[in-house]
């Protein structure tokens, strides 16, 4: 843990801006702290995080939702994984 997070009692992924996905077993996913949507199809989503890019492969992906601070995308999601 980051010793300025742990003296305010905050969790890293604040101070850090961190991405966070979250994942509701196969159908949907949602990704926290991300900067710009990169590529959209029904077969790939990328998300582009502060450090890193969010990769999900699948059938029949969509965006339920696109929100300023996080994007739900739904479908069969077959594949998540951080790309440089």
């Amino acid at each position: 843990m980051n010793p300025i997070s742990e003296k305010l009692g905050l969790q890293p992924d604040i101070l850090e801006g961190a991405t966070i996905v979250k994942m509701f077993g196969t159908e949907y996913a949602i990704i926290e702290n991300y900067k710009s949507l990169i590529e959209y199809t029904e077969c790939l989503v990328k998300v582009q995080g502060k450090h890193m890019r969010v990769v999900i492969e699948g059938e029949k992906l969509g965006i339920e939702s696109f929100q300023p601070d996080e994007c739900r995308v739904c479908g069969k999601i077959e594949k998540i994984y951080f790309a440089s």
